[in-house]
């Protein structure tokens, strides 16, 4: 039989679970199948599992193409179709094109759906078979017909579409007016849905238990039964629970009930699957016909579990598909149906994407948390699904996500396994019904069995959500520290900007620090409720009501369900930051291990974004319980900025406090500059966010004239890994690193912020000013543990219910024992420069710097600054080493070690491991490290295509020349510029030649973000050096290849970067590592010591590759390899004449184009000048003339910039008449909209706003004559 298997192929003509159902059935029979997707579900399981998997394209009604289905059957030489439910699987047209092509229809016959598709038909057949009907109707066509036949039947009444399904055109009318009012809307779904407009009347039944009958026929009269299903808890004619058999029914019922099913199946030569439906009056214990559903139910998985697991698919497909039919052929394959024992109790509950805290309206999203029970935890479970962690559940689809079913003798022990499945069943990021199914199956009345068809209609369910009304600025889900330990890798840990309000917002609910809670900038939230909760506001102050009622910032207080928490605008000069915690944190699905959200890689919090109108942030059950509300006292706040600073439109005054290094004087900025540093505030610009606050201020005085082969700007540096909050000078332009910024590069690092003064970058605005103030290591680690008292402190203030006196007396003895504990370390403390230890080099060892990176960090450095893989095999050993003796307790402390291409970031913790004794650790470990000469280490070949010089390159330069630097060396050709800074005879082309001969060697990972190769050619010859750009660019199209200094990177994500752009290839990253070479826990493509190779392709074949890699119908050929040191120093000296050769011509071409370079920044120094200058004049003639001549005005009020941004978009023109909170002018600062809106009613009379131009704080843009009103 098993040969005659092989000559089926099944096209299954659906998608989600029931795809995934027929599929694994068809696989334990030998059948291959074909399955369809559209693009939206390119990752779902049903496209893998499948034999063979056909797209369908991008729109999602495909599925329903009648036409492209039965083609792909015949193409695919199918011998059968198997449509599942829903889609055409009721859809006699569709049936019939099928059997005219020569193809098996797995279900009933064309008639058969005809007759039972009709309802008024249907009723017509069950009366002749003797089967009760409800008393109704014919068809009507007018209202006034409809009200006179729903008299005669009496009220109340359904109206119904014949050809309806699923609840749709079903309306209960009580009188004469309902069905007026719903006659044309049931006439409207039933031809809008189901092709038919008709419509009857039918009795309705107050209390009423929906029971449906299993049938099963073979298409010529035969029919049996396998029992009754209990389908009455229903939302919207929608089932939620369904079991088997029915609490219902008893013996002599279900006697009846099953043999007017099964007289109506034999009547009607019923074929294959079907389910007759029925309504039971739980008064008069009568039962009447409803409907047939001439298909596989929903819900057929629990009839199997209850008759011994039975296999319903199987049987469809055995009866009709020859070469399967058992002996005795089709009245075998029947009887062994019937004689299938009914026993036990089984239960089903549908899992839908949908949001109860909306009257359970779909919710397609991100799933960022899925997890089921298996037979493990719950014996006699089942699981039919389509969803898995990172599913994106459309919104064109059924909101179905799973079926949950369990077996049990008894219905008493099946609604316990129920309960107890439930409580192992999470889904996370996507508002679903979990918790509502948990709350149904815990009610008395259904543990009683009373479930009628109203069950919901008196049901109370309170969801533990609080829903989003008003999202406000950038309000993102954050925890901390967040995402920790991947850092070498290039995964940020994001997290909140300013972490000691976090982490007081949490204390003050009683929280763990770890939390998540949201984080708000410029504009709070407004929140409503649905359940009780603690809640505490921190960080910058801002306006906040409850139900309207004013709220004093900075503490916890209840919040009542239902109740709307409103939190506006910014209050006064300082901080733009606030916190909003909540008791139990918000309950947003880990990724990666953190609940904190990475807008720029799309992942994390709520649906890897910032919030939205309509989101339902899942809470803790526990948010009301426990705690005390209080306030932070005065003396524990923290100190936001100077005493009055910003006050008057200028901005607040910081004093931060750093570490000098990792590059700082002499070695790669002078001392006197480092003094001018350290005293001279530096202003935030208006471009500053999360990734990054770029500073406006002193340029630095370097000590090298270039960076060698780091690139060609003095800034540039061989590749290494960046500290959470190291100043960055890439050029000229201090960045402050926060925490979504990039964790690899190549720019220097002068000092460091220490982790505890890192909260203060957090709250900084456009035009305040920060001054960088030096602290010893011994002064953070005191600052370390004072605040990590503080926070204790506070948190004991909320859990235990303290006094502010008993607080402050706790926090007053924590701090000084842990100071105490603190103030004698095994080692003295080293000195607190950048450099601060150094071991010369001797044979077989290159020597090693230890660089201070603030006090969290130490950056180890080998040899000298030159590319020399042999250094990187030797950081490969040292994180090696370092792990061991963490392992083995020679090393506490030790958080995460990440390489650079000759270096080594050391993350460790402060109060676990003194730096002196670090320092022990960091020698001690170099004494173990072999001799990495003649190492041989695991290597892989990954060949990737490449489109060279294309179109989204030439529009990432094209946007950097519109909105960063017009004109530069590199502008406005990247390739070009490559071949002239390298001395290429050949051009472009011999760029080309050299990109596509390389075999590139990744050192490095997260070269700008997420698993990002740091990657140098393996053969000299082969290395172009570039300059990076100046400044950088702020967008970079993922998948992007870029050279900068010598190192090739693929971008992960669109992104900030200042590579020289030469292509694009496929994307690196796979978020949750559905496809492809990547896994859930390496959602990276490309590993250390990897070897890449690119191959040249055109757009069309690039863009065909991406969306078959994406949905893994696309493999890239990776093979394994090794890489030898010494085969490696052998081919370096093989090639080192030519090397030389080349390196010279590089040497003389780079020398011309840093003239060009320097001569190009002076015109556009001089340029900005001349522009400022002459913006200026004329800015302060219209000052004086708008001043004069309006400004004094009686009744005219200014509407001015409450800092410097950029002027996005201008909505109104002079003369209009605008009411009070019309938005006026969109500004654009820390990459946020903010809207101007109008304080007063009244006609615009001045607009000082110009499109795209900057406007400084406290400027005044738009003028309002208030008195015209």
């Amino acid at each position: 039989m098993a040969g005659d298997n092989k000559r089926h192929r099944v096209l299954i003509a659906n998608r989600g679970e029931i795809a995934r159902r027929v599929i694994r059935t068809c696989k334990a029979l030998g059948v291959e199948t074909v399955s369809v997707f559209t693009t939206v579900d390119a990752l779902a399981p049903h496209v893998r599992e499948a034999t063979i998997a056909i797209p369908l394209g991008d729109n999602p009604r495909e599925y329903t193409n009648a036409g492209r289905l039965v083609q792909i059957a015949v193409e695919n030489g199918c011998t059968a179709v198997h449509p599942g439910y829903g889609f055409l699987s009721e859809n006699e047209a569709f049936m019939t094109a099928i059997t005219e092509a020569g193809v098996t229809w797995l279900g009933p016959t064309a008639k058969t759906m005809h007759d039972f598709s009709l309802k008024h038909v249907a009723r017509e057949i069950a009366r002749h078979a003797g089967v009760p009907i409800l008393e109704g109707s014919g068809l009507v066509k007018e209202a006034a017909d409809a009200v006179l036949e729903a008299q005669k039947v009496g009220y109340p009444v359904l109206l119904k579409a014949t050809g309806g399904g699923g609840g749709m055109g079903i309306f209960l009318c009580s009188n004469d007016a309902d069905v007026l009012r719903q006659f044309e809307m049931s006439q409207h779904q039933g031809q809008a849905f189901f092709g038919n407009a008709g419509v009857f009347v039918e009795k309705y039944i107050e209390k009423a238990h929906h029971v449906e009958v299993q049938i099963f026929g073979d298409g010529s009269g035969s029919c049996i039964h396998l029992g009754e299903r209990e389908c009455s808890i229903q939302r919207r004619h929608q089932k939620v629970l369904e079991e088997t058999p029915s609490p219902l029914v008893d013996g002599a019922m279900r006697e009846q009930l099953t043999s007017a099913a099964v007289a109506l199946g034999a009547a009607s030569q019923y074929r294959s699957a079907g389910t007759v439906e029925f309504l039971v009056d739980e008064d008069s214990r009568r039962f009447y016909f409803l409907e047939v559903n001439t298909r596989l139910q929903v819900e057929h998985g629990i009839t199997e579990m209850a008759h011994g697991n039975i296999d319903i698919v199987e049987a469809q497909l055995r009866l009709q598909l020859p070469g399967l039919t058992p002996e005795g052929g089709a009245a075998a394959l029947l009887q062994s149906l019937a004689a299938a024992p009914a026993v036990g109790c089984a239960i089903e509950v549908r899992i839908n994407g949908e949001d109860p805290a909306h009257d359970f309206s779909p919710c397609p999203g991100l799933l960022g948390y899925v997890a089921f029970p298996t037979a493990e935890d719950v014996e006699g479970v089942r699981v039919d699904s389509w969803v898995e962690t990172g599913t994106e559940v459309s919104p064109h689809y059924d909101s179905l996500l799973a079926k949950l079913m369990v077996w049990a003798p008894t219905r008493q022990e099946a609604v316990a396994k129920m309960v107890q499945a439930l409580g192992k069943t999470e889904l996370q990021g996507v508002p679903n019904n979990v918790e509502f199914l948990r709350a149904v199956v815990t009610d008395p009345r259904f543990i009683a069995g009373d479930t009628t068809t109203r069950f919901l209609e008196g049901f109370r369910f309170v969801p533990h959500v609080a829903e989003v009304m008003v999202p406000g600025m950038q309000t993102s889900v954050q925890d901390w520290p967040g995402r920790t330990r991947l850092w070498h890798v290039g995964v940020p840990p994001s997290g909140p900007m300013d972490s000691l309000s976090h982490r007081l917002a949490n204390a003050l609910v009683g929280n763990e620090e770890g939390a998540a809670a949201l984080e708000f900038s410029l504009q709070g939230p407004t929140l409503r409720f649905h359940c009780s909760a603690l809640v505490a506001l921190a960080g910058a102050p801002f306006t906040a009501s409850l139900d309207g009622r004013s709220l004093e910032w900075g503490g916890s207080f209840r919040v009542e369900a239902g109740q709307v928490l409103a939190v506006g605008q910014l209050v006064g000069n300082v901080g733009v930051r606030g916190y909003l915690a909540v008791r139990g944190g918000i309950q947003v699905p880990k990724y990666l291990d953190s609940r904190s959200t990475f807008p720029g890689g799309k992942f994390g919090g709520y649906q890897g974004r910032y919030l939205r109108v309509g989101d339902s942030l899942p809470l803790s059950k526990t948010a009301d319980e426990g705690g005390y509300p209080t306030r932070l006292p005065a003396a524990l706040a923290p100190a936001f900025a100077d005493a009055g600073s910003g006050e008057g439109g200028k901005g607040a005054s910081w004093r931060v406090g750093v570490i000098s290094g990792p590059h700082a004087d002499p070695d790669f900025i002078t001392s006197d500059f480092m003094e001018v540093f350290h005293t001279s505030p530096y202003k935030v610009h208006y471009q500053s966010n999360r990734l990054g606050v770029r500073l406006v201020g002193p340029k630095p005085d370097w000590v090298r004239p270039d960076g060698g082969e780091g690139g060609t700007h003095p800034s540039n540096v061989h590749d290494h890994i960046y500290a959470i909050g190291a100043i960055n000078f890439t050029g000229d332009h201090p960045v402050v690193l926060t925490v979504d910024g990039p964790s690899l590069g190549g720019f220097v690092c002068p000092a460091t912020i220490t982790s505890t003064e890192l909260w203060k970058i957090g709250q900084v605005r456009p035009d305040d000013s920060v001054t960088f103030v030096r602290l010893s290591l011994t002064d953070a680690l005191a600052e370390r543990l004072r605040t990590d008292a503080w926070v204790g402190a506070v948190r004991a203030m909320a859990t235990e219910g303290l006094a502010e006196e008993a607080v402050l007396a706790a926090y007053s003895t924590a701090a000084a024992a842990a100071l105490e504990a603190a103030s004698a370390p095994d080692v003295p403390m080293p000195p607190t420069k950048a450099l601060c230890q150094e071991l010369p080099a001797k044979a077989g060892f290159p020597g090693a710097q230890y660089r201070l990176a603030g006090d969290r960090y130490v950056q180890v450095d080998y040899g000298p600054m030159h590319l020399d893989i042999r250094l990187r095999v030797r950081v490969y050993c040292l994180r090696t080493v370092l792990a061991e003796m963490a392992a083995a307790g020679e090393f506490p402390g030790l958080i995460e070690t990440s390489p650079g291409v000759r270096s080594c970031m050391v993350e460790y913790d402060i109060a676990a491991i003194s730096p002196g004794r670090l320092l022990q650790v960091l020698e001690a470990a170099e004494t173990r490290i072999p001799d990495v000469s003649s190492m041989v280490l695991p290597s892989r070949i990954v060949n990737l295509p490449m489109a060279f010089d294309e179109r989204w390159t030439h529009e990432a330069i094209a946007k950097y020349m519109k909105s960063v630097r017009p004109s530069a060396p590199y502008l406005p050709d990247n390739v070009a510029y490559i071949a002239e800074n390298n001395g290429l005879e050949g051009g472009k082309a011999e760029v080309r030649d050299k990109i596509f001969s390389a075999s590139y060697l990744v050192l490095g990972l997260g070269d700008v973000y997420l698993g990002a190769p740091c990657a140098v050619p393996m053969d000299p010859r082969h290395r172009l050096v570039t300059t990076k750009m100046n400044p950088a660019r702020t967008y970079t199209a993922e998948g992007t290849v870029g050279i900068g200094g010598s190192y090739m990177c693929i971008y992960p994500m669109d992104s900030p970067g200042g590579y020289q752009l030469v292509g694009r290839t496929l994307p690196i990253w796979n978020t949750f590592g559905r496809s492809g070479p990547f896994s859930p826990s390496k959602p990276w493509l490309l590993d250390f010591f990897d070897q890449v190779r690119f191959f040249q392709v055109s757009e069309s074949e690039l863009e065909s590759m991406r969306a078959g890699f994406v949905t893994g119908l696309y493999d890239i050929d990776i093979s394994p390899t090794t890489f030898d040191v010494a085969a490696f120093a052998a081919m370096e000296a093989s090639v080192a004449a030519e090397t030389a050769e080349f390196k010279g011509k590089q040497r003389a071409a780079m020398d011309r184009m840093l003239v060009a370079e320097a001569e190009s920044l002076k015109q556009l120094a001089a340029a900005a000048a001349a522009g400022k200058d002459s913006a200026a004049a004329a800015a302060a003639a219209v000052e004086d003339e708008d001043d004069e001549l309006v400004y004094d005005k009686p009744g005219h009020v200014k509407v001015t910039a409450a800092f410097s941004a950029n002027v996005w978009d201008v909505r109104i023109s002079l003369g209009q008449a605008v009411a009070a909170g019309d938005t006026l002018v969109v500004l654009e600062a820390m990459k946020m909209e903010t809207p101007l809106t109008a304080p007063v009613s009244g006609k615009v009379v001045a607009i000082r706003a110009k499109l795209s131009q900057l406007a400084a704080s406290g400027e005044t843009l738009v003028v309002i004559d208030s008195s015209s009103v």
